[in-house]
């Protein structure tokens, strides 16, 4: 995976050979199997004009919605349909093929100048993204899949080449050779994702969370309490090129997930659980803020419409992160925040980032539990991280002596934080 992070040509060979090589291999076949009585040129012109309806929907598409960005299409329109007016008579002519197709590429330069402009812009983008996209989406899939459609795109307007062509043994021999090598090197670990490069750099995302974590049960008293170096990467691979350089971090001390906790029992800074399911939990010395957050219970009252109207109160640093999940037998109805109505993030818990200036006053606010079903498990549970970004307070030994250990092609993100559960 990434092979192509730091060396984007790799995914060209790789992929885009592949994907041109299949083109021509399938209306190679059509042409041999299929269309064994129909006249080449015809054929030719056939999938050309076909070409052009196509290009045509998709500009009567957008400028029926009124888009600026029909004037792509236009191009892709206006040019090749110029082309076909002024190589149709060259291309009855038989010998004039040589002149035919230095007309032919002529004509398309500037739609496929323009389109691998607006394509090269597109994989800036992504290449990056796809570098911090999660772990559970594979970033190869995606990326092959975008070169995939950009040669669909791009071959529009040659595939009549492939039925004019005498012959695309020689072709097609030589992209399955650069794609199969390509493969080799992959496979054999010849490129290596990352990249240090200041010009050009490729890192790979680390973030490291020095946390203590405090569940309390029902009744209020502590149940669990444990602290450690929370790691995530922001990639595919995981830890994989770490371990090498820092082999305490291995699959040993993956994290396990807190089953009946709000996102698992951790002090995600953002909601993105869903795309980050592996991460590893380094045990660690407690961490002691010089300012240290406070949460509790103000009231809990009964409302007249049946439900439980539970108020908090929250000091701290400048950024904390407040999660709920409701029990079963019980939803959240409504809450002090935003419009008034929860929304729930991927996987049904609730998640609100918080954060505040220098000088602030305590944060209190309040969720309305809809009691359904009482059950003795209580009827909800909450969390609250406190993140501490800044100061001495975001600095620990343990942690700064950890994030020294990472080698240069990496970018770790380091802060101490706490998290505090309970359970009404």
């Amino acid at each position: 995976s990434l092979s192509w992070y730091s060396h984007f040509y790799v995914s060209v060979c790789l992929y885009g050979t592949a994907a041109v090589a299949k083109i021509i291999l399938i209306h190679t076949l059509a042409k041999k199997f299929y269309y064994v009585n129909a006249s080449d040129r015809h054929l030719g012109e056939l999938f050309f004009d076909t070409s052009l309806c196509v290009h045509c929907l998709s500009l009567t598409a957008l400028t029926y919605r009124g888009l600026g960005s029909a004037f792509v299409s236009a191009v892709w329109v206006a040019f090749p349909l110029l082309t076909k007016l002024c190589v149709h008579k060259d291309l009855k002519q038989h010998g004039a093929r040589g002149k035919f197709i230095a007309f032919y590429l002529l004509g398309m330069f500037i739609p496929y100048l323009y389109a691998l402009y607006l394509i090269w812009a597109v994989f800036e983008m992504f290449t990056p993204i796809l570098g911090r996209s999660g772990s559970e989406i594979p970033p190869d899939v995606v990326l092959a899949s975008l070169l995939a459609g950009c040669t669909m795109t791009l071959s529009s307007y040659f595939i009549s080449f492939i039925y004019l062509a005498k012959s695309t043994r020689k072709t097609l021999l030589a992209l399955a050779t650069v794609c199969a090598v390509t493969l080799l090197l992959v496979c054999s670990g010849a490129f290596f994702p990352y990249s240090s490069q200041p010009a050009s750099p490729r890192p790979k995302r680390v973030f490291l969370q020095h946390v203590t974590r405090t569940f309390h049960g029902l009744d209020g008293n502590v149940t669990k309490r444990d602290s450690g170096i929370w790691i995530n990467g922001f990639d595919y691979t995981g830890m994989s090129h770490i371990t090498p350089h820092i082999p305490e971090i291995n699959d040993t001390i993956r994290a396990h997930c807190e089953e009946d906790a709000p996102l698992c029992g951790f002090p995600w800074y953002l909601p993105v659980h869903f795309l980050i399911r592996k991460n590893w939990y380094l045990p660690a010395p407690e961490v002691s803020p010089g300012d240290p957050a406070h949460f509790r219970l103000v009231s809990k009252e009964q409302t007249p419409w049946d439900s439980v109207k539970l108020t908090f109160e929250a000091t701290g640093p400048s950024h904390m992160s407040f999660y709920v999940r409701t029990h079963r037998g019980s939803t959240l109805s409504q809450w002090s925040l935003g419009n008034g109505t929860p929304v729930t993030s991927k996987g049904g818990d609730y998640f609100v980032f918080y954060s505040h200036g220098l000088q602030a006053s305590a944060w209190r606010f309040w969720i309305e539990v809809q009691v359904l079903e009482e059950r003795p498990e209580g009827m909800v549970t909450v969390a609250i991280a406190a993140h501490y970004l800044s100061g001495e307070d975001k600095k620990s030994p343990e942690l700064d002596a950890l994030r020294e250990k990472f080698p240069d092609w990496t970018f770790p993100s380091a802060w101490v934080c706490t998290y505090s559960l309970f359970v009404f």
